[in-house]
């Protein structure tokens, strides 16, 4: 578990609803119950910073607040509405295409980009054309006026496609579900265990089990497309996991809110 994945589980599962800042001293303390030193805290945080993902805040009193920048709540607006929304939706039959070309001489800008289309749930249909069937344009087009404003030296185009064929072999070529789903069965075994303990946990243990829940769950925003259901296998296994994930979130939140808001200042 990195600082800054993990900040991002607690600001879109605390923070953000919270007022949207959190001290300093608060981040310090809550982080801690994860294992982590004030030295590798403040270094994560200094590396967000840098990042432009995150925006220090300097109080009255001269306390040190955080809260997240545009181009980071962008990104968490995003991961927050495909891990909360997660609905049995039907197909528009229409495909995203992005395609790119993005010299060798810019290859970490490349490589970033590549990161961020499978992050948004986009398969790879060939070099540099990467393909979505989900309505996510405007996310998109977000990312890539990001991309833009880094540098000039790229040409990124957006198409919004038929397809003259049959679609599960697309996403047959383009993701790989057994593995999505060989790692959902291993989520729910893990999971459905956690669930026989939640009585019997401290504030501070449901708290850091809550965290830990969202943010091994957070992960298949790497693997799962999220595909609309006309695009899926039947009786697929990512619902059931989804359903698991909720359930056990709502337990642990009881005792979990205790804890955060016995330690939180903005």
């Amino acid at each position: 578990m990195k600082i800054q994945s993990l900040f991002f589980t607690l600001y879109g599962d605390y923070i953000k609803d919270a007022g949207g800042t959190i001290s300093s001293k608060s981040i310090i303390v809550i982080l801690k119950e994860f294992g982590f030193s004030e030295g590798a805290i403040r270094a994560g945080l200094h590396r967000m910073k840098k990042a432009g993902l995150i925006d220090s805040i300097k109080r009255e009193d001269k306390k040190i607040s955080y809260k997240l920048s545009e181009k980071g709540m962008l990104r968490l607006l995003e991961g927050t509405r495909r891990v909360y929304e997660k609905i049995r939706r039907k197909w528009d039959g229409k495909w995203r295409l992005v395609v790119y070309n993005i010299p060798e001489s810019n290859r970490e800008l490349r490589d970033r980009l590549r990161r961020e289309l499978k992050w948004l749930g986009f398969g790879m249909l060939a070099q540099s054309t990467w393909i979505s069937p989900n309505p996510i344009e405007d996310t998109l087009k977000k990312f890539i006026k990001d991309l833009y404003n880094s540098t000039n030296n790229i040409e990124v185009d957006i198409f919004l496609a038929d397809y003259l064929g049959e679609p599960k072999r697309l996403v047959q070529k383009c993701w790989n579900l057994i593995e999505v789903e060989q790692a959902y069965k291993a989520f729910l075994e893990k999971w459905e265990k956690v669930t026989e303990k939640v009585n019997y946990l401290k504030n501070n243990e449901a708290f850091v089990t809550r965290i830990e829940l969202v943010h091994e769950y957070r992960k298949f925003l790497n693997i799962d497309p999220d595909l609309p259901e006309d695009l899926l296998p039947q009786n697929w296994i990512g619902y059931t996991a989804y359903e698991l994930f909720m359930k056990l979130r709502e337990e642990l939140t009881p005792k979990a809110n205790e804890f955060f808001y016995s330690v939180y200042e903005p």
